[in-house]
């Protein structure tokens, strides 16, 4: 274990992993990157009504101002970039929830924001929570016919939403804790996965973790909004899901969003392939912890029937939150036309794969 220290923050790492810190900003959120701009695009500013975006240049750390929605609160937007157009929008475009009220929003890569549409769940149970997170994901791999999925905190509802705006379906999540009490679902990281060994019970399924410190999180059959309650294959509440993918073929880094409004940093873990038994389009899982949080590399072991985990990276420090974390090139970035495609399904279709200042915990 390699232990490093970064202005506050001590870094501890595995298996030959490399911390570094990367770049210094005002309250980074949750982030998503542009693998053809080669930069980030995240939420800053954290606390501002209306909810700010920026973009970070991957070559010169630059930090651009992109746009703010028209949402009336401050809370969490978890936010996908399109790597690859979809339904009249451009790739690069930058699909955001509304914050609790009920909106997507589309964000283009010059910054104009219109709405996809609105009308989705956005009730606030404040006995369950005192926020109201919103997120937004994408089906690349076409199990859901690529639709959108949202997921509202407060209601602790998720929704499928088609590309005319359309709700498939809405499920109201909730499981039973360690008392017996029956508790409203609490939804905030999530992932839509396809099919891929490694993936194990996981796939061809929405993954959702919950702004909430529990084991317990839930998968979807993303057809049919059929829930089932779960234990993480983490220790703890996942608040990130990324797959270790490479859409370049460039090496790859993993940058951490850590938040702690004017001091927030954001780190780059790097030499990911020592970490054993690592494999192309991996499930990558991590924490937030009241003070850090951590990662971990997640794969399906078929001879024990069950996940293995492993911690590859911790990070802890007084006000500091784990947020987000993305997939990202460690070094130069070749030309956009040099893009791979991620292959979805046996009909060979090319598609690109593509936390809370918390009031909790």
């Amino acid at each position: 274990m390699a232990g490093l220290v970064h202005a506050q923050v001590t870094v501890s790492t595995n298996f030959g992993v490399t911390a570094t810190e990367w770049t210094t900003t005002n309250g980074n959120m949750k982030m998503d990157f542009d693998w053809v701009r080669n930069r980030f695009v995240i939420q800053h500013l954290y606390g501002s009504i209306p909810p700010q975006y920026a973009t970070i240049d991957l070559a010169t750390k630059t930090l651009t101002h992109l746009t703010n929605t028209t949402s009336s609160t401050f809370f969490e937007t978890l936010l996908t970039v399109l790597p690859t157009s979809w339904n009249g929008y451009s790739q690069g475009t930058t699909f955001v929830s509304s914050g609790g009220t009920g909106k997507i929003f589309a964000i283009s890569p010059t910054g104009a924001v219109s709405t996809f549409t609105s009308g989705l769940p956005s009730a606030h149970n404040t006995l369950a929570t005192p926020t109201n997170y919103t997120t937004v994901r994408w089906d690349e791999f076409g199990v859901a016919n690529n639709d959108l999925f949202y997921a509202n905190e407060g209601s602790g509802e998720v929704s499928r939403v088609d590309a005319a705006g359309n709700i498939v379906w809405t499920t109201a999540l909730s499981y039973t804790d360690a008392y017996g009490n029956r508790k409203q679902g609490l939804p905030e990281a999530m992932i839509v996965l396809g099919s891929n060994p490694r993936w194990g019970t996981f796939q061809n399924k929405v993954l959702v973790g919950q702004n909430f410190p529990t084991s317990t999180m839930f998968t979807i059959d993303p057809a049919t909004g059929i829930f089932q309650a779960v234990t993480s294959p983490i220790n703890g509440a996942p608040e990130s899901f990324r797959l270790f993918h490479s859409r370049t073929g460039a090496p790859l880094a993993l940058y951490v969003s850590l938040f702690n409004w004017g001091n927030s940093k954001i780190f780059q873990l790097t030499n990911l392939n020592s970490i054993p038994n690592l494999q192309p389009n991996d499930l990558f899982i991590a924490r937030e912890a009241n003070g850090g949080g951590e990662v971990y590399h997640v794969y399906w072991d078929n001879t024990a029937s069950s996940f293995v985990s492993q911690q590859i990276a911790s990070f802890s420090a007084p006000g500091y939150f784990l947020e987000d974390m993305v997939f990202a090139p460690q070094a130069a970035v070749p030309e956009p036309s040099s893009l791979l495609l991620f292959s979805v399904g046996a009909g060979g279709i090319g598609m690109f794969l593509r936390r809370s200042r918390r009031e909790q915990g």
